[in-house]
Formats: C-alpha cells, sequence, structure tokens
C-alpha cells in the first residue's frame, strides 16, 4: 500500500480503486478487503516477483559509497560501512538509526561484519586497521586491530564468534581474539589481495578467495592450509552454504558453486554485468548475487544447472554486497548510489520465474516478410527468434559473437537470419533450428568462406531475375545490410572502411574498399541496388555507386556528431538519417540537399525506418521514446511510450501496420501504427474502453478527459503493456484487465462496495 501513498493523498478513493488490486494477493490488507469490492481493475503479472522488483525500504545517510551490510543474527539491527568512513546501525523495523553513527578515523570502511552474539561489530578500513566495536554499551567503545601492511578488504566472526579473519591487499589472512584482540596467526597462500573470506558452518574451515584467482582452505585449529590452493574463477567473494553442502564463488560475470568437502565444481551461474558478491539464504535454498546496478535473487534447483532468478531492481549505481535477514525474508544491499535498501523475497522465499527475454540491451529487431516472426540481436551476446503474435521464443538463443551483437536481418522466406557484432564479423543462423552456418565472414579481410556465401544465395531464396525483394533487410540500418537481390553483401570494415562482397563469386567487388573519415556506425543499400550509403561517426553520410564504388556527391554533414541510422525510401530517391542530435533529416538523394526535419524527440535519434508503401517513417529515441512521421510532410503523427531507456532499433512490418522496436531496457515492443495514428477513440462513457485507450501520465492512467483511472506504482511502470503497444517480450509484464463485474470507475466508483 505504501507504493499507492500518491495516489491516496491525491484521490481517497484510490485506496480502493489503485491501492488495493497492486497490494500482494498474500497480505492481511488485500485478503481482508479484496472480497468487500468489485469492479475493480484486475492486475496481471508475469515474471514480477513481490513489489515488482522494487525495495520496501531504502536507508539513507551515509555520504558515500557503501561497501557493505551485515544483519544481527535476531534480525533487529542491519550494520552498514561506507567510503565516507562512518559505520551506522539502522533499526530494521523502523529504518531508523538505532544509534550514533561509529567513526574509527581510520578511512573508507569497506567491510562490516555482526558477531552471532550480537555484542560486536567489525570493520575493516583502507589503511588497514580492523576495528572491533562493542555495541552493548550506551557509546560503542572501538578495539583497534593492528598488523596488516595494506587495505583490510573483508572481515568475518567465526560461527561461534571466537575468532574474527581480516583479508587483505597484503596478500594475507589474519585471525584475532576479537575479545582481547590478540593476533593469534597470520596465513600466507596468496599471491594477490585477498577479497573474500567464509567460515563453514561449523567454523573448522575458513575458505579465502581473492586476485590470484585461487581459493585456499584453511584449518582453523591447526590454523594453517588444508590442502593445495583450489584453482578457480573466484575474484571477489566466497560463501559457504548454510548446510554445508554448498560453496559459491564469485567472478567476473560468473557465480561458481562447488561440492563441499569435495569441491568439485557444479555449475556456473553467469550474469550479464560484473559480479561483486553472492550469498546463500538461511535455509541455503536461494542465492542472492549482485551485478552491475541489479540485486539477483537466485532459487536453487536439484539440477543447479536449472536455477532461475528474479532481478531486484532501483539503484542508481553499482551494488557491492548484499546479504539475507536471518528469517530468509529479506534481502539488505548496499550500493555506489550511497543508499542501503532492503527487499522481501517473498512468502517463504518463492521466487517468481521471469520470461524468457534478452538480458541486456537489444540492439536490433527484424521482421520476417510474413510479419509472423521477430529477430533480434542483442549486447548479451545473442541473436533470438519469437513468435511476433505471442511474443514465445521459438528457438533457444544464437550463441556465437565474442561481443554484442550489434545488428541482424531477416531474409524472405524465413530461413536465415544474419547479425554482425563489434568485433567486425557477419554471422549466419538457420532460422529453424538455431545452428550457425558456414563460418564467420569477417568484413576486414580479403577471403570470405565459400560455404558461407554460398549459404547466402541458398537458404535467402532469391528469384533468378533478382526482382524479388528483401526491402526489410535493406531499408533498417545496421553495419552490415544485403542488397535487395540478395547478391551483394555490405560490411563496415576494421575502422572506416566499408567492403563490398560478391556473394556469386565469394571475393570482394573492386569497387570496394569504400572510405570514410572515421569510423563507420551505419550501412544500408538502397531498394533499387545501384546505391550504398553509409553513416560515420563524425556526421557524414556518404553515397556511392555500388556497381562501381564510385562517390555520387560529396559526404553531406548531416549531425554534428555521430550518424547513428540511415533508412532509403522505398522509391530510393531518399534518406532519412538520425544521430546524436534530437533531429531527424529527409534528404534528397539527387541534390544531396535536406528536405524536411524532423523534430520532437528531446533527445538523440538513434534509429530509423521507412514504411514499405513510403507514407511512415518511425524513429526511436534516446528519450525512450518510438515516434511516427508523415513522411511527405514531416508532420508528427504519434508518439509512442513504454520503454524504460533508449530505443536503439525500429522496423516496420511489411503491411506497414505494425511497428517492431528494441530498447536498452532489454524489451522489445510490438505496436498498432494505425491505431497510433488514428488517435484515442470516442468511448461513449464506457469505463471498459476507457483502460484500453488510456494514457500513462505521471504515474497515472489518464482517460480522454484526463479523469484518473488507476495510479501504477513506480516498479511496475516498465513493465506495462498499454495500446497501441500489443506485445512486449521482456523478462516481467503488467497487463491490466476488466474483471467480469466490469469496472466502476469516473463517478460511479462507490458502486465497488459490495452491499
Amino acid at each position: 500500500m505504501a507504493s499507492s501513498r500518491e495516489a491516496i493523498e491525491r484521490s481517497a478513493a484510490h485506496i480502493y480503486l489503485s491501492a488495493l488490486p497492486f497490494a500482494e494477493k498474500d497480505s492481511l490488507v488485500y485478503k481482508e478487503f479484496a472480497p468487500q469490492y468489485s469492479g475493480l481493475i484486475a492486475i496481471e503479472k508475469f515474471g514480477i516477483g513481490r513489489h515488482g522488483g522494487g525495495a520496501i525500504m531504502t536507508l539513507t545517510g551515509h555520504c558515500g559509497a557503501v561497501r557493505s551490510v551485515a544483519y544481527s543474527s535476531d534480525g533487529l539491527l542491519l550494520a552498514s560501512c561506507s567510503e565516507d568512513g562512518m559505520v551506522r546501525i539502522w533499526d530494521t523495523q523502523t529504518g531508523e538509526e538505532a544509534m550514533s553513527p561509529l567513526l574509527s578515523g581510520d578511512g573508507m570502511v569497506l567491510s562490516i561484519d555482526f558477531a552471532r552474539n550480537n555484542r560486536r561489530i567489525a570493520s575493516g578500513t583502507e589503511t588497514g586497521i580492523a576495528c572491533v566495536w562493542d555495541v552493548t554499551t550506551r557509546q560503542a567503545s572501538c578495539l583497534s586491530l593492528r598488523g596488516h601492511s595494506d587495505v583490510v578488504n573483508i572481515v568475518k566472526f567465526s560461527p561461534d564468534g571466537s575468532l574474527l579473519a581480516s583479508g587483505s591487499k597484503d596478500k594475507t589472512v589474519h585471525l584475532w581474539n576479537p575479545e582481547t584482540g590478540e593476533q593469534l596467526a597470520v596465513l600466507n597462500g596468496h599471491w594477490g589481495s585477498v577479497n573474500g573470506l567464509s567460515f563453514s558452518p561449523d567454523g573448522d574451515i575458513l575458505a579465502s578467495i581473492g586476485e590470484s584467482n585461487h581459493m585456499v582452505m584453511w584449518d582453523t585449529s591447526a590454523m594453517k592450509a588444508a590442502g593445495k590452493p583450489l584453482r578457480g574463477a573466484g575474484l571477489e567473494t566466497v560463501d559457504f552454504s548454510p548446510d554445508g553442502k554448498l560453496i559459491a564463488e564469485t567472478a567476473n560475470h560468473i557465480v561458481t558453486l562447488r561440492q563441499h568437502p569435495r569441491n568439485d565444481i557444479f555449475t556456473d551461474l553467469r550474469c550479464s554485468a560484473r559480479t561483486l558478491c553472492a550469498r546463500f539464504s538461511p535455509d541455503s535454498r536461494s542465492l542472492v548475487s549482485t551485478h552491475g546496478q541489479d540485486v539477483r535473487l537466485w532459487t536453487l534447483q536439484p539440477d543447479l544447472a536449472d536455477s532461475y532468478w528474479v532481478d531486484l531492481t532501483g539503484h542508481t549505481a553499482a551494488v557491492r554486497w548484499a546479504t539475507f535477514s536471518p528469517c530468509g525474508f529479506y534481502i539488505a544491499s548496499a550500493s555506489d548510489d550511497g543508499t542501503v535498501r532492503i527487499w522481501s523475497t517473498g512468502s517463504g522465499q518463492a521466487v517468481v520465474r521471469q520470461l524468457v527475454a534478452h538480458e541486456k540491451a537489444v540492439s536490433s529487431v527484424a521482421v520476417s516478410l510474413d510479419g509472423n516472426v521477430i529477430i533480434s540481436s542483442s549486447a548479451d551476446k545473442s541473436v533470438r527468434v519469437w513468435n511476433a503474435r505471442t511474443g514465445e521464443a521459438t528457438l533457444p538463443p544464437f550463441h556465437g559473437h565474442p561481443n554484442e551483437a550489434l545488428s541482424v536481418s531477416a531474409s524472405l522466406d524465413g530461413l536465415l537470419a544474419a547479425s554482425d557484432s563489434a568485433e567486425r564479423t557477419v554471422r549466419l543462423w538457420d532460422a529453424h533450428s538455431g545452428a550457425e552456418v558456414g563460418d564467420p565472414m569477417r568484413g576486414y579481410t580479403k577471403f570470405v568462406n565459400k560455404m558461407s556465401l554460398k549459404a547466402v544465395e541458398r537458404t535467402m531464396g532469391f528469384s533468378n531475375d533478382g526482382q524479388r525483394t528483401a526491402a526489410l533487410s535493406s531499408n533498417v540500418s545496421r553495419t552490415a545490410a544485403f542488397s535487395n537481390d540478395g547478391q551483394r553483401l555490405a560490411s563496415a570494415s576494421n575502422g572506416n572502411t566499408v567492403q563490398i562482397w560478391d556473394v556469386a563469386t565469394q571475393t570482394p567487388l573492386p569497387s570496394g574498399p569504400l572510405r570514410c573519415t572515421t569510423w563507420v556506425s551505419t550501412v544500408a543499400f538502397s531498394p533499387d541496388r545501384e546505391l550504398i550509403a553509409v553513416g560515420d561517426n563524425s556526421g557524414r553520410i556518404y553515397v556511392w555507386e555500388a556497381d562501381v564504388g564510385r562517390e555520387k556527391s560529396k559526404p553531406w554533414q548531416a549531425a554534428t556528431t555521430s550518424v547513428k541510422s540511415l533508412a532509403f525510401s522505398p522509391n530510393s530517391e531518399k534518406i532519412v538519417s538520425g544521430g546524436d542530435v534530437n533531429v531527424s533529416i529527409i534528404w534528397n538523394v539527387a541534390n544531396s540537399q535536406p528536405i524536411l526535419a524532423l523534430h520532437g524527440h528531446t533527445d538523440g535519434v538513434l534509429s530509423v525506418a521507412w514504411s514499405l508503401d513510403g507514407s511512415l517513417i518511425a524513429t526511436g529515441s534516446s528519450d525512450h521514446t518510438v515516434r511516427l512521421w508523415d513522411a511527405n510532410k514531416g508532420a508528427p503523427l504519434a508518439t509512442l511510450c513504454g520503454h524504460a531507456d533508449e530505443v536503439q532499433s525500429v522496423v516496420f512490418t511489411p503491411d506497414g501496420q505494425f511497428i517492431a522496436s528494441g530498447s536498452k531496457d532489454a524489451g522489445i515492443r510490438k505496436w498498432d501504427a494505425d491505431t497510433a495514428c488514428k488517435g484515442v477513440p470516442k468511448r461513449d462513457g464506457n469505463p471498459v474502453a476507457a483502460l484500453e485507450s488510456g494514457i500513462l501520465k505521471d504515474g497515472w492512467l489518464v482517460g480522454s478527459s484526463g479523469e484518473l483511472l488507476l495510479w501504477v506504482p513506480a516498479e511496475y511502470r516498465a513493465y506495462l503493456q498499454l495500446p497501441p503497444c500489443t506485445l512486449l517480450i521482456h523478462k516481467s509484464r503488467l497487463i491490466l484487465r476488466v474483471g467480469d463485474s466490469g469496472l466502476h470507475a469516473g463517478q460511479d466508483w462507490k458502486l465497488c462496495w459490495r452491499d
């Protein structure tokens, strides 16, 4: 209910109309009041956990990046440490500070841990001093432990509290008596900084991990290594599961799970960004990890490789640490954004399985000729094929690119997908099986694998007379593009050149390579196959005659910086360009002069597309919107809102009725262009129609007269699918519908009370 506070303060009626539909179904509020009301909007969540992945509490007070957090054993207190040199203790029930901040005066505090008896807190500092705080007194006292010669990265109490371990950049692990401050042992065995420590549940083993890319097991009784170091990927953290059966270690983009005590590697859980921390839940059935700005909650399956996850989003900078509360129902996270956030894991730690979708930004989308399939490429290095009606993945992801996949195109018959990537290679995929066809085609070499080129000619199904067009491929901006007759391939080369390949002879054409002033950013063939247009990072557009490689005119200065996208009109007489500025320009190819400027976006235009009948232009922008324009007059027709980040690709379906867009928010949306251009239909007071044609404005779903239909909490807005968006392909989705009892809204809202 707290997420609907703004709605309730503005309109008391939305206690029922908005807050109640979004309340968790297992909450006391919902169970008590929902049966008493009818005619409310029904909320369907797909791949969305409790609170929409939003934090239930945000703790502010630190003036620098928060490096670590730790719960007391009863879960009533939470300790946090920061680069501001402070240790703060929070009351987890109220979110208020339980005592004055603790300041040791030893610089940044990089690690924190609570002793099991809740009497002591340990912290590690940048000056090489570990501190033990007695927090049972009104004025906490500090015991300084000196012995390290460099930064203390990590501190950890043994389960019984009799030992304190500290790991340092000086490549050593120290063991201390936390009661007296006596140094008990110095453990040498690492060749680099020690970043992670974890005691086994019985306290007999201490695992340490760090930059030497190996893990050492220490016998805490003998205070020496228990066997040889274990080679692994560990760089950041290590954690024993509470049941003692697993060990999790983190490195780069991976959480590695080992069996204990054999220490065999079970599986790797892969994340989309650098993983700084991984911690088990109290029942050992879940795992929390941090990657980038997100907290990832894993549900571990009997076959660990089948484990699935949900991301908890809200931090605005890197998340350094995350840990479960002792009851397992909450997670606390520490971030460089200076905040501590507490998240609900849901009743019994139930984690919602997210929908199949890209894990990172969608860089490009293409549509098959029949409009039934959407193909996408992504920064997660994959190419995927989707059912354009249901949004379901029809195949497992195509993996092969070592770097992010920059763009993708589809063959006319739907048999082949072609993608290019940051390493400047073009890969061909069988769109029915997902198998890679032939070897990668490298645009910066003089030779191309014959099998690959023959595969293009064979599987793309071009007619003998060369008249069968593939406007969907040539009309979408990319760094590699096929001509419409399928006989040529233009690909951005190594730097500022474009190579043109003759598919029939499997050799580069003598008309290339085509040279630009700076790095090539986009390539397009004209539909009549006579011209190649290229944009570069200096803001210039180059147009060459494809057969001879001769410049048709001097380069056009289209933008002040980079030209991000180009598309030819169907008759090849015009080009629309987009770049880092917020204006798209339509050019006359014959005289190299601008014809119209499309003003409306508030940020750079990253993608452009021309409908096949020539009447519409679509643009995608860094301002998170897709806009539709009258291609002849340059007049704005519609603004499509829904993406939560930059729109990096737009493409029309062959019939021009729909647009597909791909975004940096990792989502793909399909829009009804006809509906968007016609505007909001008349509803004649029908509340169901009002919902279907509502517009999201400042968090409110509003009708054409500005009436408030529904407040959508901030944590759900990125997942909302509203007309004219007919399909959202994303890890999470929120659908609004009207129940069997209709919808009581507007002046009739009081009818929602049951007699």
